[in-house]
């Protein structure tokens, strides 16, 4: 299958690929968008002067030049998704860019707007990822920094609303064209002291706009009842260790049968979210006029004061969600009860395909026992890994 560009050549001497953290840093980043709240998560990317390489040691050139391939075969199998395949190779310039700004050949700062899809604006159900009630915009501040590093920062905007977003365009100075704004990349050379703060101040700048259009307070696209201080999901996730520590555990030793149990971590997450934001506020209306600092309101409290066993509180929280009829939708996968397994691998920072799909040899995306990520046709089987030719036979 044909790639959009030549990869850069890998430094042998870097190491490997860290398969149980990338694991880890994909259930988390998944979850955290599956929460009904605002996510922001930041990662630093490492340059050996050809490639970048993520903290589990995995080349980003890989990542995006597999979601090109894994685009090509979405949109062979289901014309109806083809705008997967562009947003791919858009974003696969977007890592060229990333490139180039890690050899000091653009500005050391992009700001990436992407945006929902225009395709599924009118969209009544969730897609295999894309959510079709938030309607999520992935702002992304990606910079160069000191040591040549890339950092990107990430900030989920609710509603995709046009003119907030343009808002975006209009505090950079920058002319926006009308269509989908994925490709529309706004670049500066900016200090570092600006590159720290720029994805709160572009947050506040779509809030303020949401504001004067529709009144009320706003945070990342979220209209909130007070000014109060928001959790971040990511946060709130990473805070979940044990659910995390399950989900990876399973990943690792039975990959297919943890997908499969998927819907119930999301569940169990969910529901353990919902009581935490829910006791905050029933915490402060019983504090006898006294309000409660935050670090009073200790996330493990909360959520352990409604469990037992782990294994009960999942099967708990599976069949309440499944009865509700509830979709978990995060960046690569959307998952119910009806459909307990991923539609496509999650990306870190919202890129990636988002429809990717399984057949009845499970999901069209898989790792080899090495850590790289294979790309199959539907409904057939591959005999060795295309990256080290390593057997991923059954």
């Amino acid at each position: 299958m044909e790639k959009l560009a030549e990869q850069p050549r890998l430094n042998q001497n870097h190491e490997p690929l860290n398969q149980e953290l990338r694991i880890r840093t994909d259930a988390e980043t998944w979850l955290a968008e599956t929460l009904n709240g605002t996510m922001h998560t930041s990662f630093e990317f490492s340059f050996d002067g050809q490639e970048l390489y993520g903290e589990d040691g995995g080349s980003m050139g890989e990542v995006f030049n597999d979601a090109v391939e894994a685009a090509q075969i979405i949109a062979k199998e289901n014309p109806s998704l083809l705008f997967e395949l562009r947003r791919r190779q858009i974003e696969w310039t977007e890592y060229q860019d990333m490139l180039d700004m890690a050899n000091g050949d653009k500005p050391n700062s992009m700001i990436v707007v992407s945006d929902f899809p225009p395709e599924l604006m009118d969209a009544k159900e969730d897609v295999g990822g894309y959510n079709a009630s938030r309607q999520q915009t992935m702002l992304r501040v990606i910079t160069r920094q000191e040591d040549g590093s890339i950092r990107i920062i990430t900030q989920s905007l609710d509603k995709s609303d046009r003119q907030g977003l343009e808002a975006i365009y209009q505090a950079m100075g920058e002319p926006v064209e009308e269509g989908e704004l994925l490709g529309q990349r706004i670049y500066r050379d900016l200090p570092g002291s600006w590159q720290d703060n720029l994805a709160n101040q572009l947050t506040k700048t779509y809030d303020d706009s949401l504001t004067g259009q529709q009144g009320g307070k706003w945070h990342a696209g979220i209209r909130m009842p007070s000014l109060e201080a928001v959790t971040n999901t990511y946060d709130f996730v990473r805070q979940q260790q044990d659910l995390i520590d399950w989900f990876t555990n399973e990943k690792l030793s039975d990959p297919a049968a943890a997908e499969k149990s998927r819907f119930k971590l999301a569940a169990t997450m969910s529901a353990r979210y919902e009581r935490y934001v829910s006791s905050q506020d029933m915490a402060k209306a019983a504090a006898a006029g006294r309000p409660i600092a935050k670090s009073e309101l200790s996330m493990q409290a909360i959520v352990s004061a409604f469990t037992q066993s782990l294994a009960k509180e999942m099967h708990r929280e599976e069949r309440k969600a499944a009865s509700k009829g509830r979709t978990f939708s995060g960046c690569g996968s959307s998952v119910s009860a009806e459909l307990s397994s991923t539609e496509g691998q999650t990306q870190e920072s919202g890129y990636g395909n988002k429809a990717v799909g399984s057949d009845k040899f499970g999901s069209l995306k898989f790792n080899c026992p090495k850590g790289h990520e294979n790309t199959r046709p539907r409904n057939k089987l591959i005999d060795k890994c295309k990256t080290c030719g390593t057997s991923v036979k059954c």
